[in-house]
């Protein structure tokens, strides 16, 4: 039992008691950029695909292709669309969990006390120790010294004077009363764009090679897309590269496929006008487009790439899978009349007017995310349906995680010490019994704490004393993507070749 109670002391410790200014921080998951992320939202045959991309590297003049199974209409959609969409599927954190064990833990420690001193069969100075502890922990679980006074005093108490059952349940109801208050109080520390196509400068001169149509030339923020057919693969290279979409001769197996199954090529580049610019900012474009089944190219990325993390924000009216990835979060769209409390309750919120045009009447949002080889990009990724369940809508830190399973296995343990105690003199138990099944009890209660911990679903924090949560988005992807460049600027990585 004692040993119980000293771990309670240690677990239930939140932090040294110190005068100093509180600066209240707020917790949230940390966010991962991946290398390609996208937003797929597929309805009657059309598909709305929202690609990122980022450059690192110095120079203007970027570029990068994206095959399509028909010609799109391009867009440009605003640098923080990406950032909303990762807000609105951020699911509830469950960091700050009120130690409920402690104050069980305390219950069972004063009653141990009274029985000791109602049998007096040992001298009371043999259960000081056990007395300082329960008001160490009684005084950091009030987060206050007098707390740990008054449960010192309360303890010693019922240790010396508690010689008749109507005296020790008069200490234990007025200890119950502390407990209660100590474990339920609140508590006041640790509780709880789009970019506009506007009339501009004239679209970049495109050279025609012969086997290759320009299906539609069209600008998109800073970008100059040009959509291309072709009957021959060699003749699309030769397009590309003689435009200044440096494309190695290793892509023309995944060229083929695209040209035999009449595919075309979209392949942007920032604007001329802007090459002389010391910063772009670069911002995805959204590109709807026919298609029978939804769809993301990933052929092109698997060309001289390695592993590739990959994102897919999937929208549409059931859940939706794909080989090789995982479900991070699927859930119901949020009503979006709802306020962000509500929409955190509710489901998915879409912060952000642009991410709910584009979802249109979706009622169900789905991440997931992967990590490819090459060979798993070597094949486009296929968005297939399935039977909605809501999943990854709450999250847990690993302290959370810890607190909770606590909360169920010393609870489990303690109360199950001192009932096995209390069987001595009837149903003709021994003591070897008792201790033998005191044991295993214990050791069934970690083992059910143990899975309880195991099983909750765990995330990396990352925390903010400013009161709001920050921004922690990379400046810059690392190379994930099939990397054009026109010279003379020198294009060191890309951020999506596709």
């Amino acid at each position: 039992m004692l040993s119980i109670l000293t771990l309670w002391v240690i677990a239930a410790t939140p932090s040294a008691l110190a005068d100093g200014m509180v600066v209240q921080q707020v917790f949230y998951p940390k966010v991962t950029i991946p290398n390609q992320q996208a937003l797929i939202h597929f309805s009657d045959g059309t598909e709305r695909l929202v690609i990122e991309t980022s450059f690192l590297g110095e120079g203007t003049n970027f570029a990068w292709v994206v095959p399509l199974p028909s010609a799109p209409e391009v867009k440009p959609v605003s640098e923080s669309f990406f950032s909303l969409l990762q807000q609105g599927f951020q699911p509830q954190l469950v960091h700050r969990v009120h130690s409920y064990y402690a104050g069980v833990l305390f219950l069972c420690g004063l009653v141990f006390l009274g029985w000791r001193s109602l049998r007096d069969e040992v001298s009371w100075v043999t259960d000081m120790p056990l007395c300082l502890l329960l008001s160490v922990g009684a005084g950091f679980m009030g987060e206050h010294i007098a707390v740990g006074l008054l449960a010192g005093g309360l303890t010693v108490a019922i240790r010396l004077f508690s010689r008749t059952p109507a005296t020790l349940a008069l200490l234990l109801l007025i200890g119950t009363a502390l407990d209660a208050t100590l474990t339920f109080a609140p508590f006041p520390v640790g509780r709880a764009l789009i970019v506009t196509m506007g009339s501009g400068p004239e679209l970049a001169a495109v050279e025609a090679i012969p086997g290759v149509t320009i299906v539609s030339v069209q600008r998109a923020g800073v970008f100059d897309s040009t959509t291309i057919r072709g009957t021959d693969p060699s003749a699309i290279l030769a397009w590309l590269e003689t435009n200044g979409y440096q494309t190695p001769t290793s892509a023309e197996p995944a060229i083929r496929y695209y040209v035999e199954h009449g595919w075309v090529f979209v392949a942007s580049r920032v604007q001329c006008d802007l090459a002389d610019a010391k910063q772009t900012a670069l911002h995805p474009l959204l590109f709807t487009f026919s298609t029978r089944n939804p769809v993301y190219p990933t052929r092109l990325t698997a060309v001289d790439n390695g592993a590739c993390a990959m994102d897919l924000y999937v929208f549409g009216n059931t859940r939706a899978t794909a080989r090789y990835f995982h479900t991070v979060r699927c859930d119901r769209v949020a009503n979006k009349s709802a306020s962000d409390s509500q929409s955190s309750r509710l489901g998915l919120g879409m912060p952000g007017s642009e991410v709910l045009a584009l979802v249109g009447d979706s009622t169900v949002g789905t991440k997931l995310s992967a990590q490819l080889s090459p060979k798993q990009m070597a094949s486009d990724v296929e968005i297939r349906s399935a039977v909605f369940w809501r999943t990854g809508a709450t999250v847990f830190s690993h302290s959370g995680a810890l607190t909770i399973a606590l909360n169920v296995a010393l609870p489990l343990a303690a109360l199950g010490w001192l009932l096995l105690g209390a069987s001595r003199g009837g149903w003709n138990v021994t003591e070897k019994w008792i201790s033998r099944w005191r044991w295993r009890l214990l050791a069934g209660a970690a083992g059910v704490g143990l899975a309880v911990f195991l099983l909750l679903p765990k995330v990396e924090i990352v925390s903010s004393s400013d009161g709001s949560s920050k921004d922690v988005r990379a400046p810059s992807f690392p190379e994930s993507g099939r990397a054009a460049r026109s010279e003379p600027a020198r294009l060191q990585s890309a951020a999506l070749k596709m």
